[in-house]
């Protein structure tokens, strides 16, 4: 048996159940379960397939309750931020990216919510600076608080959430394959994650409304503080 395939499948179905379940967080499962089996300069462009299966299964189950309009202008920021984010991603080396991961995991996970961005159409910003951040480091984290802020309910949160990361990911995976990463050298282990994505998703939707988000806050705040500093650990001094 292969364990890189085995954890990536078993990582992918957690993250899909968590974010079916709760909006938002599974991304930092799938980053954490998939860098510590691939390099961190193939666990990041994989996030995108991995987490795809997971993200149109939403799509599919919170179609009526996804907002377009924020979905549109979120897409318009990330054609710019994926182009430059891709780029950095292929010129920085694998340690300094998993040093600032780590730090930029730490700020997003403890600083408190961002302020509201005091221009017309905020979401194209928001796009251009989650998308940047996701091509470089696997997650943006920027999106989500801010979606947090607006009047939407829960179902449509976690269909607009879903329907705006598809969008991203489609762009980053396109500028991965510009820069030479080759996603057919990963074919296992994005089959797995894309059949574990769709039970996990199926799953999380079931009990969406049995489980304490409270609890799940707390413990989640711990777990990516402890992938950061893992992060952080590797970049100063190596595997």
């Amino acid at each position: 048996m292969d364990w890189a395939v085995f954890i990536v499948t078993a990582g992918s179905f957690v993250a899909s159940f968590v974010n079916a379940a709760f909006a938002t967080g599974g991304v930092y499962i799938l980053l954490f379960t998939s860098s510590s089996v691939l390099p961190l300069s193939a666990a990041v462009p994989l996030q995108s397939a991995f987490a795809a299966a997971s993200l149109l299964a939403r799509v599919a189950l919170f179609w009526e309750h996804i907002d377009w309009r924020i979905v549109r202008l979120f897409f318009l920021g990330c054609l710019l931020g994926v182009g430059i984010g891709t780029w950095t991603f292929a010129a920085l080396p694998e340690r300094a990216i998993a040093l600032l991961l780590g730090l930029v995991l730490l700020l997003l996970i403890w600083v408190p919510q961002l302020p509201s961005l005091p221009v017309k159409h905020p979401f194209v910003f928001v796009g251009i600076i989650h998308s940047y951040l996701g091509s470089l480091f696997g997650v943006g984290g920027v999106l989500q608080p801010l979606l947090l802020r607006t009047d939407l309910l829960k179902m449509q949160l976690t269909g607009t959430l879903a329907a705006a990361m598809l969008s991203l990911d489609l762009l980053k995976a396109i500028g991965y394959s510009s820069f030479g990463f080759n996603y057919a050298d990963y074919l296992p282990h994005i089959i797995g994650a894309t059949i574990a994505g769709f039970a996990g998703t199926w799953a999380g939707k079931c009990v969406t409304h049995h489980v304490s988000e409270t609890l799940f806050r707390r413990v989640f705040r711990i777990l990516v503080s402890a992938v950061a500093l893992r992060f952080i650990y590797v970049g100063l001094l190596g595997d």
